[in-house]
């Protein structure tokens, strides 16, 4: 193996657990542990360090217990995923640099010098604008990386788990961090940058500061245009700057130059700062606990205290959850980072005095498989055994309690073994490519925090609704976002989604106009541009380039009723007729027929050259128009969310419909939804069987000379087909070889 470069990392797929972090069991258990993970078949251990334990006086860093381990690892041939925990402070710094608090935007200071991993790995720790704090997490690191850099076998270098502030107190009257006077300044800085000078940030956000001292983020009230570029340089910029310092601190001392990595809990479907947090590494990954919250508040089917949650949903949320969050990282991280699972569900959930179930061999192998179509690179259980801590005590290993072998072990360590055996297919960013992508707005996701009232709910709603019609019918999306994305990038796509537009820059709606004149397909859900980016009122309610591109005008817009009680999201009616009653469209023209459940907004258009396809109370509620080479359809309500709350049927016909329209089709093979991988001579078909029967498929598989199934082995070819059992609730997946 080659042990100097990232060439290494190529060799072989990561397939490993989180193995050791404080507080610890002893090392000889350790050790012995080690010996069973590698007779199991994984590869990788995750060893996850602690600033304030190894360097509890400034300049006296031990690291002699981790060496052991690596050492130890070595020895069978293990890799290392190692990750710092910066912000798990010691106590020195807080004496040292008493000023490096974070601040609450009521000029509290956030104290908490508690040195403990749970329950967020030292989180929020300091503010990393403080010159001090950062020099010294830069020194640490420099020399763990010098230290630690001489092992051949540190695979990658994790400088932030989990990224984010949490957890935070809830002080009244709020509005998070960090205030202190080096953020307040960089913020200022980056302003300048930003407007250039002072009247053209008064002009963007119509205030009336007379120097730039005096400009300040918004502290008690959200909804004001300076929420918008504050939240987006904390969100963005300031945590962009952290993982930049911290990334290059290993890079210019780690002699090997190994790949550096990071990763969130979970993405935040609407957000976009993750684009941006991918952009400082190499690797960017997820954390995935998917039977931990697999149903969402909202969600049809979500249990209500003192019910049973439903197999049936609670392993189809599962499987969608595990997909849409590895399409998103790995969107995210781009064409040129590679994507892992970096930290995934080994053993039951456990909160306290709330213990989950514990996941069976078929929980392990539908989790793997399904994480592995949307296109991770590497993975890593949490963890090897059960945690020994509190609040997370007796939960998450793939072992018990007492390192013994379990089941889900062993299975986990077959497909490690199975995956292994395809590394050319299994290590490449291979995905056959999506025809439709939905469009993500960071500038949108800061409005719709702003805005309270479930806003934020509203749009990750309606893009998780939108996102399971599509999965469930083998239709594969990607995730675009509006800061990293040209007209030109959208081309690929045959098909571009609006989610929950209400607010919009000129300049983000100008790239979606030219995709369209150049021959795309926009889909967009009720009010584009109601709101401009800084929450300005527009007049005639919708985006000015609409009237255009969609050869329509605003003509009304209502909130309605839910058809179930008691409601999600409707708010109180203040007085009658305020909220009319529930609601449907009925398809007009080519979409006679159908009909779709309105959700939330009910908004009707006055239409030109444009062709109405839904009507409501006999007025067009949606339309369609021919502008350029290509089509915008303007649909006057929330689509995702009828499917996600109610799994109303007739909306997702519509939208399958409406896709096969502009030439979309499903991807199946016979009735199962299907994925594939796509190799040099070899791809891997992924085949979703998420009903509680069991599917028997004959597939055509003429053009393949061997066909296998990754974890049973070669299947039997007659005739140029292969007959496929695919049992209930089961993923399968083939590698067929040309």
């Amino acid at each position: 193996m080659k042990n100097n470069s990232k060439e290494k990392i190529k060799e072989f797929f990561p397939f490993g657990t989180h193995f050791y972090r404080e507080p610890s069991r002893p090392i000889e258990e350790l050790i012995r542990d080690m010996r069973i993970i590698k007779n199991l078949g994984f590869n990788t251990l995750k060893i996850q360090e602690s600033w304030c334990i190894n360097e509890r006086r400034e300049g006296e860093i031990d690291l002699e217990k981790i060496e052991i381990l690596i050492e130890e690892a070595a020895k069978l041939d293990l890799q290392i995923y190692f990750g710092v925990t910066m912000e798990q402070a010691p106590a020195w710094l807080w004496k040292k640099y008493p000023d490096c608090r974070l601040v609450y935007s009521t000029s509290e200071k956030h104290e908490d010098p508690t040195q403990y991993l749970l329950p967020a790995d030292g989180k929020p720790g300091p503010c990393w604008d403080h010159p001090g704090a950062r020099e010294a997490g830069r020194r640490f690191i420099a020399e763990v990386a010098r230290r630690l850099g001489r092992y051949d076998n540190i695979l990658v270098w994790n400088i932030w788990q989990e990224i984010g502030f949490w957890p935070m107190r809830q002080i009244p009257g709020s509005i998070g961090f960090c205030y202190c006077p080096y953020t307040l300044a960089s913020f200022r800085d980056w302003l300048k940058e930003r407007y250039g000078d002072l009247n053209s940030l008064n002009k963007a956000w119509r205030t009336g500061f007379g120097d730039w001292e005096e400009v300040e983020p918004p502290r008690i009230f959200p909804m004001v245009p300076s929420y918008i570029d504050w939240r987006y340089f904390m969100d963005n910029i300031y945590f962009s700057r952290v993982l930049h310092w911290k990334a290059e601190a290993f890079r210019s001392n780690d002699p090997k130059h190994r790949p550096v990595f990071c990763h969130v809990a979970s993405p935040s479907i609407g957000s976009g700062a993750e684009w941006r947090w991918a952009s400082q590494v190499d690797v960017f990954g997820s954390s995935c606990y998917p039977a931990w919250r697999p149903f969402h508040e909202w969600d049809y089917g979500s249990p209500k205290p003192g019910e049973p949650a439903s197999k049936e949903l609670s392993i189809l949320y599962e499987v969608e959850s595990i997909s849409m969050t590895y399409d998103y990282i790995r969107c995210a991280a781009g064409p040129n980072r590679e994507c892992w699972a970096a930290e995934f569900q080994g053993g039951p959930i456990s909160t306290s005095l709330h213990l989950g179930r514990v996941p069976s061999p078929e929980d392990i192998r539908r989790w793997v498989l399904t994480a592995l179509s949307a296109g991770i690179q590497g993975l890593s259980f949490w963890n090897h055994r059960a945690e020994i801590f509190w609040s997370e005590a007796h939960g998450f290993g793939l072992l018990n309690s007492i390192g013994n072998f379990t089941s889900r072990a062993k299975e986990a360590g077959r497909i490690s073994e199975k995956i292994n055996c395809y590394v050319d297919l299994f290590r490449k960013k291979n995905l056959s490519q999506p025809e439709v992508a939905i469009f993500i707005n960071d500038d949108l996701w800061h409005f719709a925090q702003a805005t309270g009232n479930n806003a934020a709910s509203q749009l990750s709603f309606t893009i998780r609704g939108i996102y399971r019609m599509l999965w469930e019918n083998g239709i594969w999306v990607d995730f675009v976002e509006a800061h990293e994305t040209s007209s030109k990038d959208l081309s690929k796509y045959r098909v571009v989604i609006l989610p929950f537009p209400l607010s919009l820059d000129d300049s983000v709606f100008k790239i979606l106009r030219e995709y369209v004149a150049n021959g795309g397909a926009l889909i967009s859900e009720a009010c584009p541009g109601r709101y401009d980016k800084y929450g300005f009122a527009r007049p005639g309610e919708l985006i000015s380039d609409a009237k255009e591109v969609f050869s329509a005008e605003h003509l009304s817009l209502e909130i309605c009723h839910e058809p179930t009680h008691p409601p999600r999201w409707t708010p109180i009616e203040r007085s009658y007729g305020e909220i009319r009653p529930v609601t449907y469209f009925s398809g007009v023209g080519r979409f006679s027929g159908h009909s779709i459940l309105a959700s939330l907004y009910v908004e009707k258009y006055k239409i030109y050259e444009s062709e109405p396809i839904l009507l409501c109370d006999k007025e067009v509620a949606g339309l369609v128009n021919e502008f350029g080479m290509g089509k915008a359809f303007l649909i006057g309500t929330f689509i995702g969310h009828a499917y996600a709350a109610f799994r109303d049927r007739n909306t997702m016909a519509f939208l399958l419909s409406l896709l096969e329209s502009i030439g979309i089709g499903q991807k199946r093979c016979g009735t199962l939804v299907c994925r594939e991988r796509i190799g040099k001579n070899k791809r891997a078909l992924f085949l979703f069987n998420m009903s509680p029967n069991t599917v028997i498929e004959e597939m055509d598989v003429s053009r393949f000379s061997n066909v296998e199934d990754l974890l049973e082995g070669k299947m039997e070819i007659a005739s140029g087909r292969v007959k496929v059992v695919v049992n209930p609730f089961e993923v399968r997946c083939l590698i067929m070889e040309e």
